[in-house]
């Protein structure tokens, strides 16, 4: 067909596609444009807002779950199962929108999903500051900040996969995937220090104010890609985008990063504190460290996390297609010590090995897992960015594991009991499961 009668050919008879235009650079040798850096930078602050709300209760825990003799005065006094709910309570709209999610950022664009997201943050921390110390009004504020963690946990990654070729986008998603480990390590060191002189109000105050910055930056600087990566709004209803999941290996990396993600945030990251606060002597006994001490057990993990996440991503995107399962099965396997030896009792120096392992650990699953979905969905922006919903979707029921880990506590289980019931199973299904990841060989990105 010559160029003339392919301009003439009848709009009404090509048949819609279920996604974007713009298919995913593939171009092995495409520079990466300099003003890709200026938007990664943006959009991590942004993205970084939607994790640091989210676990700045789990930085001063006392201040919501009673310990006797231990927890401050002024605080909400509920038991272990009832603040995981407060944790759940975040990752409930990222359920209900982890798909929608994809077709929101399709229908108004990525960087209005993005400032919604970010808005839900300072919102959803606005409401319990003002209503003290009403129960209800904490729950319905967390749900609103689930907006953040729903929303841009799909439109971010996106926006990032397609400003970078192939060669350097595993290094910027791995960049981007230290959003989580960040926003918690700073949350470890600043709420501790700053909740005895300002109280729980003053660190929701401090996220609020951060997140109004980090959105206003992002407004200035956001900018799509130049050419056919700017067209994302195409033809395609919902049901046609959802046909793009039809692929097993997705949903093989699902199973695998929701038990990663029960393990790092369900447990890990909501209970390690408490745990690291908890009495020698106590009902269910931990290690007796004061919150600094504590937060720093945890700050540990999430830093080493910064450098092992974009790590995770530069060594996942050059593995051959063979052997893509590697890093699903280091981090099968490394879950398996991890958890040995962070809530045991008897020993300090196997609890900071299990500290040293869990971090390298959370940077090699976050890092590492996350790139692997633009890789299997590669063919369009449309199907990126519904991969990207599948670890969203894994992400948000994982958070959901914590009121089932307390419940378990609340029970009279030992912590390391809790995990011999839960995550140890879970990670054999884990290991398994990653054995059947193979990314086909025909696909365009990171062919090797």
């Amino acid at each position: 067909m010559d160029q003339q009668s392919e301009l003439s050919y009848p709009e009404k008879t090509r048949e819609p596609r279920p996604y974007a235009d713009s298919v995913i650079s593939t171009d092995e040798n495409r520079k990466t444009p300099r003003y890709a850096w200026v938007v990664l930078i943006v959009t991590y602050l942004v993205s970084f807002a939607a994790p640091l709300g989210q676990f700045k209760l789990v930085s001063m825990p006392l201040y919501f779950i009673y310990v006797p003799g231990v927890s401050p005065a002024g605080g909400f006094m509920m038991d272990a199962q009832g603040f995981g709910m407060l944790m759940t309570m975040v990752s409930i709209v990222g359920i209900i929108l982890a798909f929608p999610a994809a077709f929101i950022c399709r229908k108004i664009g990525l960087k209005w999903t993005i400032a919604i997201a970010t808005a839900g943050v300072i919102v959803g921390g606005l409401i319990p500051v003002l209503a003290g110390t009403n129960v209800p009004a904490l729950y319905v504020g967390r749900f609103i900040e689930g907006l953040g963690i729903g929303l841009v946990g799909v439109a971010a990654p996106t926006l990032v996969t397609l400003w970078f070729p192939p060669k350097t986008r595993g290094f910027a998603l791995g960049m981007w995937c230290t959003w989580v480990p960040l926003s918690i390590t700073l949350d470890s060191v600043v709420c501790p220090r700053l909740a005895p002189v300002a109280g729980w109000q003053g660190v929701f105050w401090f996220v609020i104010i951060f997140a109004a910055v980090s959105l206003a930056l992002f407004l200035i600087f956001y900018r799509m890609p130049e050419g056919e990566g700017a067209n994302y709004n195409v033809e395609g209803s919902f049901g046609e985008c959802m046909s793009l999941l039809k692929n097993a290996n997705i949903w093989f990396l699902f199973v695998v990063f929701l038990i990663f993600i029960i393990g790092q945030t369900g447990i890990v990251n909501t209970y390690l504190p408490t745990f690291l606060q908890s009495p020698v002597d106590g009902a269910t006994p931990g290690f007796g460290w004061d919150a600094s001490m504590a937060g720093l057990g945890l700050a540990a993990i999430t830093t080493i996390g910064l450098v092992a996440n974009p790590l995770g991503g530069a060594i996942t995107a050059r593995l051959p297609h063979s052997l893509k399962r590697i890093t699903p099965i280091a981090v099968s396997v490394l879950y398996l010590f991890c958890f040995f030896m962070l809530f045991q009792t008897e020993s300090t120096v196997l609890l900071w090995v299990g500290i040293i392992l869990m971090g390298i650990c959370a940077g090699l699953g976050g890092g590492g897992l996350r790139p692997l979905a633009p890789t299997i969905m590669n063919k369009s922006a449309m199907a990126a960015t519904m991969g990207m919903a599948v670890m969203q979707f894994a992400q948000c029921i994982g958070n959901c594991f914590s009121p089932i880990y307390g419940a378990i506590i609340d029970g009279g289980a030992t912590y390391f009991q809790a995990c011999l019931y839960t995550i140890f199973p879970l990670s054999i299904v884990m290991l398994v499961v990653s054995f059947f990841i193979r990314p086909h060989k025909d696909s365009p990105v990171y062919k090797k």
